[in-house]
Formats: structure tokens, sequence, C-alpha cells
């Protein structure tokens, strides 16, 4: 059965009780303005009695008041703190164990009464004690703002404007009863020592105003901390950092990231402070990978965009990644890496190996052992036709755009210098004399060792050192499909460079025209 507030109104709002002046005055003020109001009161039982005599104390009064309550309890395991001043252990951890145990008793209420929100009574001097408390942690501007008035679980603050100052005057003026926890003086609480020891020390030296200024200075910081969250959403959305399944030269991003992968321009970021940069990285992580990184992880992020190397790599937990391309970092959800995308450059079969390295998991350029098992993939292609690159065969009409990787092979006569020129650019599409060119032709995966004759060279070029000054980034370097002639001599790499074999003159009579074909986008022509 649900629990009735006065006057028989269904539960709307949870209010927090200790007992104490702070949340004795809340509940006043309350009970006058909300309809359907719960006490909610937990019991640590860390002080024996009396821990007992404030959760008596505060039935009687919600009785006399005609409101509902409901106590949560737990028998801890050191049931009595020893008095201040006398030796004795504060159980590790207390206030945060106690503070996490107290709010899940709160929500558990929230659900199970289907409430609108909970009320705790935190006031302006909790406010100053908490940025006291953030300052020597060496917190960021987050930190520094203190309490928030409300949260996303839906933890509404309504005095934290109120100094305690006013709240004991005014329960001493309406004679309102309240209890005093003794632990609230006991020093050996952080806290308390901050309340007890170091504010009045500071209100010595600074005059009594010294608490309304630091108040002020967390308002501040507040208003500075939502300039700058939403200048870094502004900035994320600007820039167009998520993955669009296209990179510039309008074929699919091959590094086997998905839509979910993040690219971040590494040269529009340098630029930005270094506050707005922490700031991004934690709405990335926060928002996109579910994970709360620390300054430290933060800090490695921030520099290895900044200044990695290429192919630099840096694990951000649950499996996620953050890794350096020439222009960009990407920052990779738990597994995306490893999948092949639908719209990769070379299926998964062709033996790449993990971690962006070339075939067989060997690190490109170095010496690469005699493989066995199954063969590498290659497709034939006798004459004019499409071809199928991801499994090999005959090209089917009915697969869907952007999911197949196909070579179409084209004939024609002369062609016009203009468009021989654009041809040879080796991106999308190639031209080649056919007089010159020995068939059949293939289609296989790129190898580290393999070399090329680029178009307008004379001398040969291994293909590792083309990807590196074209910036192509380590990951995409190898298994990507190339063309080669009957005697195995490399004709194109398809978005990197075409061959100075078999060029097409003013004298060639017939032209084979090579394209990479991608079902649903327009040709390059």
């Amino acid at each position: 059965m649900v629990n009735q507030g006065r006057q028989g109104d269904r539960i709307e709002v949870i209010l927090a009780v200790s007992g104490g002046p702070d949340s004795i005055y809340l509940l006043n003020l309350s009970r006058q303005k909300v309809r359907g109001l719960l006490v909610a009161h937990y019991n640590h039982g860390a002080r024996g009695r009396e821990s007992e005599a404030d959760q008596r104390f505060l039935a009687r009064l919600c009785k006399d008041w005609g409101l509902s309550m409901e106590v949560g309890k737990v028998q801890p395991k050191v049931t009595v703190f020893p008095p201040t001043g006398r030796k004795g252990r504060v159980p590790p951890r207390f206030e945060k164990k106690a503070r996490e145990t107290r709010y899940a008793f709160l929500k558990d209420l929230l659900v199970r009464h289907k409430a609108q929100k909970i009320l705790v009574a935190h006031t302006a001097d909790d406010q100053v004690e908490t940025v006291l408390m953030r300052v020597l942690e060496g917190a960021g501007i987050t930190g520094l703002k203190g309490i928030p008035r409300v949260t996303d679980e839906r933890v509404e603050r309504p005095l934290l404007g109120t100094w305690r100052k006013e709240i004991l005057e005014y329960l001493k003026r309406h004679k309102i009863p309240y209890r005093v926890d003794k632990s609230n003086f006991d020093t050996r609480f952080e806290r308390n020592w901050i309340r007890h020891v170091l504010i009045p020390l500071l209100e010595k030296r600074y005059g009594r105003s010294l608490k309304k200024r630091i108040y002020s200075l967390g308002e501040r910081f507040r208003e500075l901390d939502i300039f700058i969250d939403q200048t870094a959403h502004n900035w994320l959305e600007n820039n167009n950092i998520f993955y669009t399944n296209s990179n510039k030269s309008g074929l699919p991003h091959s590094d086997g990231s998905d839509t979910e992968a993040i690219r971040i321009p590494r040269k529009a970021y340098a630029n930005l402070p270094s506050l707005l940069r922490i700031r991004i990285l934690q709405v990335l992580c926060f928002e996109h990978l579910g994970t709360a990184p620390n300054e430290r992880l933060l800090a490695s992020m921030d520099k290895l965009i900044v200044s990695g190397k290429a192919s630099a790599r840096l694990n951000v937990g649950r499996g996620a990644t953050l890794r350096c391309r020439y222009g960009e970092a990407i920052l990779s959800p738990s597994g995306k890496r490893e999948k092949t995308a639908a719209g990769a450059w070379w299926p998964a079969q062709t033996g790449m190996g993990k971690s962006g390295q070339g075939p067989g998991g060997k690190e490109p350029g170095r010496k690469i052992r005699k493989k066995t098992g199954t063969p590498e993939p290659a497709v034939r292609m006798e004459g004019p036709g499409i071809y199928r690159w991801d499994a090999g065969g005959p090209y089917y009409d009915d697969v869907p755009p952007g999911s197949l990787r196909a070579f179409q092979w084209k004939e024609q006569g002369k062609i016009a210098p203009g468009r021989v020129r654009r041809l040879a650019e080796g991106e999308r599409c190639a031209a080649f004399d056919k007089e010159m060119v020995a068939s059949p032709l293939s289609v296989r995966p790129l190898r580290a060792g393999d070399r090329i004759r680029p178009f307008g060279l004379d001398a040969y070029k291994k293909v590792k050192e083309i990807l590196i000054d074209r910036k192509v980034p380590r990951e995409e370097r190898w298994g990507r499909p190339i063309v080669c002639d009957a005697s195995g001599t490399i004709l194109w790499i398809p978005g990197v460079v075409r061959s100075a074999h078999a060029s097409v003159t003013r004298k060639t009579r017939r032209a084979i025209v090579l394209r990479a074909d991608i079902p649903g986008e327009p040709p390059d022509e």
C-alpha cells in the first residue's frame, strides 16, 4: 500500500530529514507548501543510543504535524564513535559509504512511491565548505562550482542560498525543536575540520564576509562551467567530428570503424584553450563512451591528440581506444576498431592482422614469413565487365548500395587529354593503353614490400614510402585491393596512385578504363 501524506495526498515529494536544524527548517517550510510529502529518515546507527533518540524524536514530530514517515536502518560494524578528543578510529571511508547508502534509500523511495523529486537540506554554509574542500583537493572548474542545486537524479536542494545562522534564528524564534548531532563537532571528519577549524581561522584573518565571498566564487564557477560545457558541445557540432562513412576521396574509410567512431580534427582541436579541450574530451567520454576519465587520463588523451605521432594510440577504458592519424584523431568505442565496416575497401578475409598491422599481424615493412592455410583472396579479370572484390565472381544488382566493392572494366577508343589527366590522378578511375597491358588482369591485396613506378616517374618506389608521403594511416596501408597485370606488375593502387606503366597517349588506339565501383555513388567522371 502506498503511504499517503497529510490530507490523504499521494506521495509526490520525498524529503530527507536527519533531525538537525537544517532539515527540520526545510520540513517546516515544506509541510506548509508541498502536498503529498513523505519524510524519509535514515538511521546509520553509528552513535548508538543517540541515533535511536533522533529517530524517536522525528517520529513524534511527524505524528504531531500529521506527516507520513519512512525509516531506513542499517546495523553498522562500529556502533559508537569515540567522543571528540579521545583516542579512537573512524571507520575507513565512513562518510562516503554513509552518503551512498542514504541516497540509495532515498532513490528507492522515489521509485517505489513514483514521486517527482527528492528534497535535501544543504545550505549556503555547506556550499562554502564544499568549495573549500574542492580547492584543497585540487579540483577543476566543475568541482569548484560546489553542490548542484538540481541533479539528473531528481534531487533538489532549495536551501543552498540560505545561511545556517538564519535557520537557527528562525527555529529559535518559532520555538521549533531539533536535534544536535555531536559527531558534527568531531574534527577527524574533513568537513567538520573545515567548518570548525579552517573557516574560523580564515574569518579571523580576512573578515566575517569571507564565507559570502567564497559562496559568490562558487556561483561564478557554476556560470563558467555552464558556458564551457555549451561551448564544447557547439564545437563538436560545428566541426562535424562524428563519423560520416566517407573520406575526402569519396571512398569509405578502411580502418574498420563504424558510425560510432569519432574523428577529431587535430589542428582545430590544438588551437583551442586547454580548458576547453579537456571539457570536449570529458563530453565525448561521458556521453559517447559511458566512461568517467580521471585527470591523468584526460591529460594523456589531450597530449596524444595535440602532439602525438602518427599511429600513436591510447586505451581509454572499457575497450575504447584513441589513436592518431596524420590530420585527425579517432576515438573508437569498445571493439569497433577490429570490425570491418560495410564500406571497407577490403573484406575481412584479406589477412589483415591485429592493431592495423599488415598481413599475418606483422608490422608493415618487416620481413613477412611464408603464410600457410587460407590463401589470400584474388580476383581474375578476363575482360570488360564488373568484378566483385569482396568475394570475387559476378556482380549482382540486388546488393544494397555501399555494401559492395567492385571493379568495373570498360574499353573505349581515344580519350581526350583533359580526361586522361583526370583519370591519371588515380583516385577512383584509371586508364591504360590496352596494347601495352598483359592480360588477364587481377586484383589482390596490397602487401608490405610491394613496389610501383608511379605515374610521372622513371624509377620504382616502395609502396610504403608512397603511403607515408600521402599520409595514409598505418591501419589503412596494407590489405587494400590493387590491380596487377598478367606479369604481376602493379598497375593501380585505387585511392592512392596509378603506375606509369601502359600510360594513355595520343597514339593510344584503344584504352582500358578501370573504376573502383561503389554502387549507389556517382562516378568520378
